[in-house]
């Protein structure tokens, strides 16, 4: 609940666009101050936020056209106020063709270099960037096995992959990341089907959200416990090592294997700075375990048997895939998806250490735009396991 002093009204979204999904809320600002603001914000008005994206995962303020893109990186400060100041992909957007991060063609926003510009077309002259040619990624690209013609014309889409907003190297994951929407694609809806064959109408373009704490909830009494027990190791260099993969039907992590890099193909690294989290993350803000896997980048399991100690690494990559993929899909209906349907001015924030995301929509053969801001803040701390 809001602070009494607060001027915020938080909203929860209604059960037809949340459904089961625990995740969903606008953010109600007050009418003396129609534009966010963090500077006026009281102590009270900054703790209701927190609370209401730790309760509600994906915080939706409506009507933010003409801010200014230094508020995505405030925003990122409220959350995590000892983040250091820089996007959690690194100082400079990535380019290098070697790491799939590099095929969107992202730039960043010159005066805060900590928000990133995505999107979709043409934009040359932004913020006076002579060249910007932006690429909604699609799955077409990235699955083993695409939608047909058939499909494709039928209006059907995918997820692209779901991810946290985490750079696996070096770099910690964000508390939280935040989206601005600019401009966006004016074109019908498309749909999602899930293997039970039920369907699911997104906007084109729309970000696709689901819950950790959901995910974690349908597991098995046996499948929560080996969560709970499991660390999982992240490959070095993830996003360069995985770069020729191929996802499974649903997004959510790799189909087959074969193509990763070889370790001495990829720059240079160190062992001590790639990073492994727990399989089970727990809420600071309210306590519940979230599980939270970015299977496609995945290298190695490490399970703890509670009752001896003993410690098992199971680094067959097959087997790890299909047992994070096993886990991970029992989220992926249409119940437990939340899709953002974007409008001109939104303001969105999610909570990156509480859901997994991923774009949506086939934007390649329109001439439609799409243009968003982006910023991610590195975290100052790991994730905390959940006990």
């Amino acid at each position: 609940m809001p602070h009494a002093s607060s001027t915020l009204e938080i909203r929860p979204l209604s059960t037809k666009l949340s459904k089961s999904s625990e995740i969903g809320a606008e953010v109600i600002l007050p009418p003396s101050s129609p534009l966010l603001d963090l500077s006026s914000f009281s102590s009270d008005d900054a703790d209701t936020l927190r609370q209401a994206l730790y309760k509600h995962s994906v915080l939706v303020i409506k009507e933010q056209s003409g801010i200014d893109p230094e508020v995505l990186f405030q925003i990122g400060k409220l959350f995590d106020p000892n983040a250091p100041d820089v996007h959690s992909g690194g100082e400079k957007q990535v380019d290098d063709e070697k790491n799939i991060l590099a095929r969107n063609m992202g730039q960043r926003v010159p005066t805060v270099p900590q928000v990133q510009i995505i999107g979709q077309g043409n934009h040359d002259g932004y913020y006076g960037i002579p060249q910007l040619n932006l690429k909604h990624v699609d799955h077409t690209e990235f699955h083993q096995n695409p939608l047909n013609a058939k499909d494709l014309s039928a209006g059907f889409t995918r997820p692209y992959r779901w991810h946290m907003d985490a750079p696996l190297y070096e770099k910690l994951p964000g508390q939280v990341t935040t989206l601005h929407c600019l401009k966006i694609p004016e074109l019908p809806d498309q749909k999602l089907r899930f293997a039970d064959q039920s369907t699911m109408p997104v906007a084109a373009g729309a970000t696709a959200f689901f819950s950790g704490h959901r995910a974690f909830q349908l597991l098995s009494a046996e499948e929560q416990q080996f969560a709970l027990n499991t660390t999982v190791h992240y490959a070095p260099k993830a996003y360069e090592w995985m770069r020729d993969c191929k996802a499974t039907d649903d997004g959510l992590t790799i189909a087959s294997v074969g193509q990763e890099k070889e370790l001495d193909q990829l720059s240079e690294f160190s062992w001590v700075q790639v990073q492994s989290f727990p399989m089970v993350w727990k809420n600071h803000g309210n306590g519940l375990p979230y599980l939270q896997i970015l299977a496609c980048c995945v290298y190695a399991l490490e399970t703890v048997d509670p009752n001896t100690g003993k410690r098992t690494v199971n680094s067959d990559l097959q087997e790890v895939r299909s047992i994070c993929h096993n886990l991970l899909r029992k989220v992926y209906t249409a119940e437990n998806i939340y899709a953002h349907r974007w409008e001109r001015g939104d303001l969105v924030i999610f909570h990156n250490r509480g859901v997994l995301h991923s774009i949506t929509g086939q934007l390649a053969d329109s001439k439609e735009k799409r243009l968003l801001w982006q910023c991610s803040l590195a975290g100052s701390s790991r994730p905390e396991a959940y006990m």
